[in-house]
């Protein structure tokens, strides 16, 4: 029998918390647009207030998807994430991109989580009943651990890698579209494919040309 408490979840969570130049209300496709005009002289003509300002509106989404083929510009866009409900193992395979910075939920200095992913896989092939009661086992004796004394960074030693965890990561414009090129891939893991499809999606909001920028992007290698 499971504890109440354990939950298996299926879909992570990602939240935009912040990007370039929001709080100051400029529209960061205008910060690409100034970084390819200053390469090629523009703004030593027409000064940088014109393309972060007057700019006309109707011709800033052609020079933002022709924007890969300058790449190092789109480093100067970042995204900062809130990212929840991933498992160890996708957390694992996320850090590996080390052009992002990142900040990850503690298991030495606080309790784990209580929520873990449940692979299809499993339930498909009836395996999740006893891989259930494996998470209810472990974290019985990581309750027990603790409350004999054992600190956490020694108690986590009997952790699964399903448990969940939140993660805060903070990437520029270039480095993500390189993850989607790979994490979005038939060849990927299903769990960071579909963290990598929210990150897009929640980018879209402030970047509308973004699945553009991502398919032209895998094209050239960026």
């Amino acid at each position: 029998m499971t504890n109440d408490f354990l939950v298996g979840v299926l879909k992570p969570k990602v939240k935009l918390i912040c990007w370039s130049s929001n709080n100051e209300g400029l529209d960061p496709r205008r910060v690409i647009l100034l970084a390819i005009k200053t390469s090629a002289g523009g703004v030593l003509r027409k000064g940088a207030d014109y393309y972060l300002k007057d700019y006309p509106e109707e011709k800033l989404s052609e020079w933002i998807i022709k924007a890969v083929n300058f790449p190092s510009v789109l480093e100067h866009i970042y995204f900062t994430f809130l990212i929840e409900g991933i498992s160890r193992v996708t957390s694992h395979q996320l850090v590996r991109h080390r052009i992002a910075s990142y900040t990850q939920e503690s298991q030495r200095y606080s309790a784990a989580e209580r929520t873990y992913i449940v692979p299809k896989t499993m339930v498909k092939y009836g395996f999740e009943s006893r891989f259930r009661e494996l998470i209810d086992k472990l974290y019985r004796l990581y309750d027990e651990m603790i409350k004999s004394g054992i600190p956490y960074e020694d108690a986590r030693y009997v952790l699964p890698q399903a448990v969940t965890t939140k993660i805060l990561m903070t990437v520029n414009l270039r480095e993500l579209i390189h993850i989607a090129c790979l994490r979005l891939s038939p060849h990927a893991q299903w769990e960071i494919r579909e963290l990598v499809k929210l990150m897009i999606s929640e980018v879209s909001k402030i970047i509308p040309e973004i699945h553009d920028l991502v398919k032209e992007g895998c094209k050239r290698g960026v």
